[in-house]
């Protein structure tokens, strides 16, 4: 439930300097830099005026956005095409950054590593197109085979035109009917799969009329070859004979290339990590800012890491590293936020992040998040067996490469379901196998539901506490005293469910009418919390609007939020409602098990009915917990504002 502390970093070096130390920064991978030339007008990055600062502080008077002179988009589409080459997307590492090199040298390296491996590569996509146009060629040359015509005749007659093409089934009818109205020879040649083939032959001062007609009966024209003459049986041969020449060359290019790929590839490697690197450090200098000798720096950093931080840059002479806490910063310059949870509970700063990243100022959700989301989940899906099953379909999922979070925080679902399955006495659906420690749904249904209502109030009130901290933390005296989620809020809600329940329970908590006397006065402190915080403060004007316009917003919010309380709270009988559903299912499958009287089939449908759960109700599940989070806890104290720690790394 942590958000780390950030300081801002300001950082003056020796222009000379200035790409190794963006390098190192780029590797520490822990600086979220901001633009120097913003910090410096809003003088925010000052220097303290002593003897060895007074160079730095001259220079500042002469600063200039930093002018980056080498373009490096002409080698990057080199090594872009070379990554194409070698049909990968080389892993950045490290160590081909940390050992010394100069990028420019390397640039002619580049340049004849491409040269080596474009010409062939090049030669081998033509020659794969030309083998997939000869198939193709082939495939319209076969429906042609019978005839017994020169195709060189045909193409050089003077004044007539030809096409070869297909026709659907039902086209071919049509164009039968229609024989009268085309002015061509129309000969059928063949079938295939995709239909009927015709040699067209019309004369050419008729052709644009004939491809009118031939396109209203979706006539497709098939490609034939110019360069290929004699009869289509001949053609056919030496479509044969040229393929087998090119499939020839091709594996002779293969064996070429490969032999200069594995020569060249630990080279294109590093070549990659290192124009990250540049791409990487140009990327920081357009936030820098600079004179003749000096360059000007600034970022967030955590306040964990500046002693790291100072330990790899110290090797550096004359670099000046000035800190500065979120308390000397005025405002416009909000620190990023960085979320640092235990492992347990991390993955679940995803979906914290789904909803908006929390403000630099405001509590981490994360874990009242993940421990609510859990309980919700396995009390909606409690079945040890199927709980089991997405764990480990949890686990499978995480050694995907872009699914890592997903997979844990479903294998956490998991694990929560099988938790509750065990005090359900359920397993895949079974609830006579294992004895339930706690409660068999189905069996009490009213318990259920009213215990899910139990349970959304103890998670309102956890929600109203985080609001009031938050509002304390924020020094917001309006919305944490006075607010409808603040303490006047909290108090609102307490007395109207104690009046509500006394009059359904034996023991008289509070009375009907000072229930009523005290929800009254809480609706007046919740209507006029502006001009009261203002009054207290003693902040004139009291009302940011005209007095009426103030209490008629203000009398329908108060009015809304009576209403949105006691929504919210019916709300969550749905987590009863799930976990009823969720046995009645497994109960409906089990019985037409029994109704088959095979047991094959009735093992078969049990299975499929675990399927069916697992899948369709485990995705409902999930989808309905998520919503109880967002839209009633979330609502109620979390506003998600902030803008996430981004650090420039490799």
């Amino acid at each position: 439930m942590a958000i780390e502390k950030m300081t801002m970093m300001n950082v003056v070096g020796r222009i000379e300097n200035v790409n190794e130390i963006a390098k190192e920064i780029i590797l520490l991978g822990n600086v979220d830099i901001i633009n120097a030339l913003n910090e410096i007008r809003e003088s925010h990055f000052t220097l303290s005026v002593e003897e060895e600062n007074v160079d730095e502080i001259v220079d500042m008077s002469m600063i200039q956005t930093f002018e980056e002179q080498i373009n490096y988009d002409d080698v990057k589409k080199k090594i872009d095409t070379l990554k194409e080459i070698y049909k990968e997307d080389f892993i950045i590492n490290k160590k081909y950054i940390e050992e010394p090199y100069d990028f420019l040298k390397c640039i002619p390296r580049i340049e004849e590593v491409y040269s080596e491996l474009i010409k062939p590569y090049n030669e081998l996509k033509e020659l794969e197109e030309e083998l997939k146009k000869i198939d193709e060629y082939r495939k319209n040359f076969i429906h042609m085979k019978g005839l017994d015509i020169d195709v060189k005749e045909l193409i050089g007659l003077k004044y007539f035109t030809f096409f070869v093409g297909v026709l659907s089934k039902e086209d071919r009818i049509k164009l039968k009917k229609n024989y009268e109205n085309i002015s061509a020879i129309v000969l059928h040649t063949g079938s295939s799969d995709s239909g009927e083939v015709y040699l067209i032959i019309t004369p050419k001062e008729l052709e644009a009329e004939t491809n009118r007609i031939l396109r209203s009966l979706n006539f497709r024209k098939l490609e034939l070859p110019e360069y290929y003459t004699g009869t289509p049986k001949e053609i056919i041969q030496k479509f044969k004979k040229r393929e087998e020449e090119i499939k020839k060359t091709i594996i002779d290019l293969k064996k070429r290339m490969s032999e200069l790929k594995e020569k060249n590839e630990n080279f294109i490697n590093r070549c990659c990590t290192r124009l990250r690197m540049e791409e990487r450090i140009k990327q920081l200098k357009e936030q820098m800012v600079s004179t003749n000798n000096f360059f000007y720096l600034t970022g967030w950093v955590p306040r964990s890491d500046k002693a790291h931080i100072k330990n790899k840059l110290s090797k550096y002479k004359d670099l000046l590293i000035v800190y500065k806490n979120e308390e000397e910063i005025t405002d416009g310059f909000r620190p990023p936020t960085k979320l640092n949870n235990p492992k347990l509970f991390s993955p679940f700063e995803f979906l914290v992040k789904m909803y908006g990243i929390p403000s630099y100022n405001e509590l981490d959700p994360t874990i009242f998040l993940s421990l609510t989301y859990m309980i919700l989940f396995g009390a909606m899906f409690g079945d040890s067996g199927q709980g089991f099953i997405l764990f480990l379909l949890g686990i499978a999922i995480n050694k995907g490469k872009n699914t890592n979070l997903i997979g844990k925080i479903l294998s956490r679902l998991g694990i929560s379901s099988m938790i509750f399955g065990v005090l359900y006495g359920s397993v895949f659906g079974f609830e006579h196998i294992i004895p339930a420690i706690l409660i068999k749904p189905f069996e009490n249904i009213n318990t259920m539901l009213f215990s899910a209502i139990g349970l959304g109030i103890f998670f309102f009130i956890i929600s109203y506490g985080y609001s009031i901290a938050n509002s304390i933390k924020q020094r917001d005296l309006k919305e944490g005293a006075f607010g409808r989620n603040g303490v006047a809020g909290l108090l609102f809600y307490v007395v109207l469910l104690l009046t509500i329940g006394s009059n359904f329970i034996e023991i008289k908590i509070i009375s009907t009418r000072m229930g009523v006397i005290i929800l009254g006065a809480l609706m007046i402190v919740m209507t006029v919390k502006e001009p009261l915080t203002n009054l207290i403060l003693k902040k004139r004007p009291l009302y940011h609007e005209t007095p009426s316009n103030y209490y008629i917003e203000s009398g329908f919010d108060t009015l809304e939020t009576l209403l949105n309380m006691l929504s919210s709270t019916v709300s969550f009988i749905r987590v009863g409602a799930f976990a009823l559903t969720h046995v009645g299912l497994f109960i409906a499958f089990e019985t037409i098990a029994e109704l088959l009287g095979n047991t094959t089939g009735s093992i078969l449908i049990l299975i499929l009915g675990n399927i069916i759960i697992i899948g369709l109700e485990g995705l409902i599940v999930s989808i309905q917990g998520l919503r109880l989070e967002y839209y009633e806890l979330f609502s109620k104290y979390y506003n998600g504002e902030g803008v996430e720690f981004k650090p420039i790394k490799l």
